[in-house]
């Protein structure tokens, strides 16, 4: 489904009792803001952690369906390590899935905080058993002169973009060169169309709306 067929979708909805009008910004906007819902639900809210239970309801590595949902955006990059042991993260980065090394095998992820018992271990020396660490601007890898690292991670989902050009009318036409399509399977453009309509249901204050938004979650039409 390209972005067109998806704009379409939502106008159709948004118009079919004369509920009101969907500009391509304002679907720009909602759309985009409806993909990053979504992908945050699959990777895991936070607002989902519970003491005692260190993991979301959903959760990109709890179960092959859901990691199948981020298929798209799971890509991996060699990383050059400098002497200090750090590496700046990938242009799209989002969430790391696996780090690990040709010589070293995987490498496992240490919070700050245990990261001097991991230096001082004699039972898993770091030399031996490389570690990372998540700073603000990138990696940062034990033992330093670890050279390069090979990161499995998952990439931000491209802006999707609604490209148009004006009429003599003054109303907006498709453009395709200036467009950007969604990179979500269609299963899962379903569930984002979903969560714009209800973003949409509220700025209209449309229950009908809200309701084409539920029935496409629950039936996939």
């Amino acid at each position: 489904m390209n972005v067109n067929e998806v704009y379409q979708l939502i106008l159709y909805i948004v118009n079919k009792n004369q509920n009101g009008y969907l500009s391509p910004d304002e679907f720009n906007l909602t759309i985009n803001q409806a993909q990053v819902s979504y992908m945050d639900y699959l990777v895991g809210q936070f607002q989902q952690y519970q003491a005692g239970r260190p993991i979301p309801t959903v959760q990109f590595g709890n179960n092959e369906t859901t990691r199948q949902r981020v298929t798209p955006f799971i890509y991996n990059q060699l990383l050059a390590v400098d002497a200090n042991g750090f590496s700046s993260y990938p242009s799209d980065y989002l969430l790391t899935d696996t780090m690990f090394t040709g010589l070293y095998g995987k490498i496992k992820f240490v919070q700050q905080d245990y990261l001097a018992n991991y230096l001082n271990s004699r039972i898993a020396p770091v030399a031996t058993n490389p570690i990372y660490l998540i700073e603000r601007e990138g990696f940062r890898f034990y033992p330093n002169d670890i050279a390069q690292a090979r990161v499995s991670y998952i990439k931000s989902p491209r802006t999707i973009v609604y490209g148009y050009t004006l009429n003599g009318d003054g109303l907006p036409v498709y453009n395709p060169s200036t467009s950007v399509d969604p990179e979500w399977q269609e299963l899962d453009l379903l569930e984002i169309i979903s969560r714009a309509l209800r973003m949409i249901s509220e700025n209209l204050k449309d229950v009908s709306v809200a309701n084409y938004a539920n029935q496409i979650t629950k039936t996939g039409q």
